[in-house]
């Protein structure tokens, strides 16, 4: 069984910290408000993205068990595991 890789929310804090810091340095975007609030935001999101996937991941993992049980043999479990993902984020219109 795959499992998804899970991300502590304290390398979310510094991916989020680093990405407004590039951006702004880039001047891509221009921070309005308290910096911590905005780091927290994108820290939620970027949060909230893995789970959905995990979500995603563990549907994936349920269906493809149900579908193997009446495969045949030789069949690659994790590549029926990424294409049932791919599909379940295509119609759940998340971007992996």
């Amino acid at each position: 069984m795959v499992r998804p890789m899970r991300v502590p929310e304290s390398s979310c804090q510094h991916i989020a910290d680093r990405m407004l810091t590039v951006l702004s340095e880039k001047n891509l975007i221009r921070l309005r408000g308290e910096r911590k609030s905005l780091v927290d935001k994108v820290t939620a999101t970027l949060l909230d993205n893995f789970r959905q996937e995990e979500v995603i991941e563990k549907d994936a993992e349920r269906l493809a068990d149900e579908h193997l049980r009446s495969a045949p043999g030789g069949v690659d479990r994790r590549r029926v595991v990424q294409m049932i993902k791919q599909r379940l984020a295509e119609e759940r219109r998340f971007a992996l």
